[in-house]
């Protein structure tokens, strides 16, 4: 027997990673560039009346977070246990939530801009420019809204790549029509709000064709209880928590800074807050990139497909953070010239901070890494804890040691060891647990999990495999001989016609039914519609083993073959 190797997982992951990080990426330089056109074009106030109105920005994609993401991972788990129906009605759910709390946002926000804009800008200089810029940045509330939610629901949906492109070229239209609106339009500071509102709607518009798509996510009509809007704001909230009380950090970490170190401590956390920002493409690529494919690990109930991805999201990050984190050390004032601080005490105040903060970047990526995990399987104490304490913590440290760097490490390291004794707390509840994650592992006599390869002598030994297993289950004889001519003939099946690298199968058994999933990376191939044709060169094998089985259940995820089926003893 082949144990079950990470060939599959790893492919799964590596297809959202890339296309993740990218997306990621794209959005960030093209931050910098815009502001940077802002800057030149429309002067200081300008780049200054944009910041000011990032909390309504901040306002919009924190509310997203209360909902969007816990959709989507709800929707991954009914993809993976192939119910459709649920997945649609998450799907409209979200779109018609962020629809109408667009609109919402925009109306209150235009009944009291003046409210709103006086306690945003406390300036008088820089208000009319403020103003302009939040009204459009208002109106422009629903396709931001639209927006985030499309791209989320069509990654989890199977095509990231879609996505990364559609925020791209949305960026690079957001770039050009910031020169043209503000240049030659003359609507200055408008004109920047405008251009952003545009690269809105580019990317709608590019990733709806994603839904002609014959196994795309569809809106449906929904009715009030169908979809349980309990347990999407619960696993929503802690992320939710963690991205509002950013902005509390940030404010806190300023005030620390510029009471113990003035004006050299705001211009190194500034630095440092640039290398966190530039940490974070890593980080929020990897977790985007966990989220679709482990939601759907899950509702295939794959618990050691789910350990498989989170090794390798481990493996990728720390390889990553160390790189990084290596040249934070070796080069702190090189980077702070890269950055603008070029000499004085400014500079030897960044090169004493960063190192030290460079701690506080790797710490924070791996304790993130265990968010998705905490969400999937709703461990809602621990998820808030990390939320909470791994934002909070940090700054609480800098201040009661005085702005001495190292105050942003031990908020990590507190937060770590109260995640671990809160852990080994559950774990001595349930050693069924894996250390660290908590993923519940099944007994090892009560699951077959292993890899083959595309070949007939690796089948060969995986049936006598199977057939070993099911009879120390107390299957009939029957039930072992059912199971292994239908097992053989589907997998035969994927070595003649579907030119699979690698194919993974798992046998469990519970409540005297057999349950066998096979998963393949070769050419699609969905054997209940061959069946149904009845095609005479590969049906009849299908036809005759698909009478034996209780259920099959096919599924096209990750540009995999997922079948399921079921036998009963």
């Amino acid at each position: 027997m082949t144990e079950r190797r990470p060939n599959l997982i790893n492919k799964a992951f590596n297809q959202f990673l890339w296309a993740s990080v990218l997306t990621v990426a794209a959005t960030q330089i093209a931050n910098i560039v815009d502001a940077i056109i802002v800057g030149h074009l429309v002067g200081a106030d300008g780049l200054a009346a944009v910041n000011l109105s990032k909390p309504l920005l901040q306002a919009f994609f924190a509310t997203t977070c209360l909902y969007v993401a816990s959709s989507t991972i709800l929707t991954g788990m009914a993809i993976g246990r192939g119910d459709r129906s649920s997945a649609d009605k998450l799907f409209t759910f979200s779109m018609g939530l962020s629809l109408l709390l667009g609109l919402l946002f925009s109306t209150v926000g235009m009944l009291f801009f003046d409210r709103i804009s006086g306690f945003l800008c406390q300036s008088e200089t820089l208000r009319p420019l403020s103003d302009r810029f939040m009204r459009v940045t208002l109106l422009s509330a629903a396709p931001q809204l639209l927006m985030l939610t499309l791209q989320q629901f069509v990654t989890v949906d199977g095509e990231p790549k879609l996505v990364s492109r559609a925020v791209i070229v949305g960026n690079i239209c957001n770039i050009f029509l910031d020169i043209i609106f503000i240049r030659y339009c003359s609507w200055g500071i408008a004109g920047a709000a405008s251009a952003t509102c545009v690269m809105y709607l580019v990317c709608i518009a590019m990733v709806l064709p994603h839904f002609r798509r014959k196994e795309s996510l569809r809106l449906c009509r929904t009715r009030p209880g169908e979809v349980e809007t309990g347990r999407i704001f619960s696993i929503g909230l802690p992320l939710f928590f963690s991205t509002v009380l950013m902005s509390v950090q940030y404010i806190g970490n300023n005030y620390v800074a510029n009471r113990f170190l003035g004006d050299d401590g705001l211009v190194a956390l500034a630095v440092c807050i640039q290398l966190l920002a530039f940490s974070m493409i890593i980080l929020t690529g990897t977790l985007r990139a966990i989220q679709p494919v482990g939601s759907i690990l899950k509702g295939l109930d794959d618990n050691k497909g789910m350990l498989m991805l989170m090794k390798r999201s481990y493996t990728f990050m720390g390889i990553c953070f160390a790189v990084f984190t290596a040249l934070l050390v070796l080069f702190p004032a090189q980077i702070g010239i890269l950055l603008g601080v070029d000499k004085g005490s400014g500079l030897e105040m960044v090169r004493k901070a960063v190192p030290l903060f460079s701690l506080n970047i790797i710490f924070q990526g791996l304790l993130c890494n265990l968010l998705p995990t905490f969400q999937l399987y709703e461990r809602k104490g621990l998820s808030l804890l990390l939320s909470i304490a791994q934002t909070l913590l940090p700054m609480v440290f800098f201040l009661l040691l005085r702005g001495n760097w190292i105050g942003f490490f031990i908020g990590q390291a507190v937060t770590a060891l109260a995640i671990l004794v809160w852990e080994m707390i559950l774990r001595h509840r349930d050693n069924s647990l894996s250390p660290f994650l908590l993923i519940p592992m099944k007994d090892n006599a009560k699951l077959l999990d292993m890899t083959l390869d595309a070949s007939t002598k690796s089948l060969s030994k995986g049936v006598t495999s199977l057939r070993s297993f099911l009879s120390s289950n107390g299957m009939s004889s029957h039930t072992v001989y059912v199971t292994a001519v239908c097992t053989e003939e589907f997998v035969k099946n994927i070595i003649s016609h579907g030119h699979a690298s690698s194919i993974d199968l798992a046998a469990s058994v519970n409540d005297n039914i057999v349950s066998i999933s096979i998963h393949d990376d070769g050419m699609a191939f969905n054997p209940v519609e061959t069946v149904r044709a009845n095609d005479s060169r590969i049906g009849l094998g299908l036809t005759i083993a698909s009478k034996f089985c209780k259920d099959i259940n096919y599924r096209y995820i990750f540009n995999q073959n997922m079948l399921t089926l079921k036998i009963p003893n």
